[in-house]
């Protein structure tokens, strides 16, 4: 009966070329199992250019504002109403932007025509401009780029308290992800214009 160490006393008393192939063959045995071993458990779990798309992890959802579900399309504005809102959307921010140059700020500001340009040194030039045939607020931006704003205002829906509704006075929303433009300016341009510029518009 053979034990455990008779295969490494058999190997010793072969000659030293022929020990050295039978281990090299041994050592090529268990390389060959091994790559063996790896190549089928990549065929299981790769994706090859014949295999099935996969699903997709996260599914669109049809919320394009990614917020409340009611918060989906633009709030119907008339044509007065919309060169009303937006144009005291921009006195505000004018009127921000010339505080944070008395402040010491190096912005500048040039608005003509309905379009505002905000100069950062360093960063570069945002364009804000109106948009009446759509009645929407579009800005370009050189950090986060070009973006449409329409006007969202909500109602009294979906059983809501009103202080928990963040578009009561109206806010211009891009509905592509639910970006806030108040939100945007004062994030990228530290200014700090009021959350609510038109609840305040009414007090």
């Amino acid at each position: 009966m053979l034990t455990r160490t008779a295969p490494r006393a058999a190997l010793s008393a072969l000659t030293p070329s022929l020990r050295l192939t039978c281990v090299s063959a041994a050592s090529a045995a268990l390389q060959f199992q091994t790559q063996k071993f790896h190549a089928s458990s990549a065929i299981r779990k790769g994706i090859y250019p014949d295999s099935a798309d996969p699903p997709a992890p996260n599914p669109e959802s049809n919320n394009v504002a990614g917020g409340a579900s009611h918060v989906k399309e633009p709030s119907p504005l008339t044509d007065p109403e919309y060169h009303e809102y937006s144009e005291h959307y921009f006195n505000v921010l004018l009127s921000e932007l010339e505080q944070a140059q008395e402040d010491g700020s190096d912005v500048e500001a040039e608005y003509s025509a309905g379009v505002l340009n905000i100069i950062v040194p360093g960063v570069g030039t945002y364009v804000l401009n109106k948009q009446p045939p759509n009645k929407q607020i579009w800005l370009s931006s050189p950090i986060s780029g070009p973006k449409r704003f329409d006007w969202i205002l909500e109602g009294d829906q979906m059983h809501e308290k009103q202080d928990s509704r963040p578009y009561i006075h109206g806010q211009w929303i891009y509905l592509r992800d639910g970006t806030n433009l108040t939100d945007i300016l004062n994030s990228e341009l530290t200014l700090n214009l009021p959350k609510d510029i038109y609840g305040e518009s009414e007090e």
